[in-house]
């Protein structure tokens, strides 16, 4: 039994209208992981600080 190697049209397609090319795709991944990273751990230091000084009870 032999099988070929054939590229798949459907994945291609897929990915291209996704966002482009693997490395593309892969540095918006990298910057929204960044972005929401940064936005989780303010949202923590806010917190934090606002039951410090009692503006909210937790």
């Amino acid at each position: 039994m032999k099988t070929d190697n054939v590229t798949n049209p459907t994945n291609t397609e897929r990915t291209t209208l996704e966002g482009g090319s693997k490395e593309a795709l892969n540095k918006k991944t990298s910057v929204q992981f960044l972005l929401s990273t940064t936005l989780g751990v303010l949202t923590i230091i806010l917190a934090a600080a606002s039951a410090y000084y009692g503006l909210i009870r937790f």
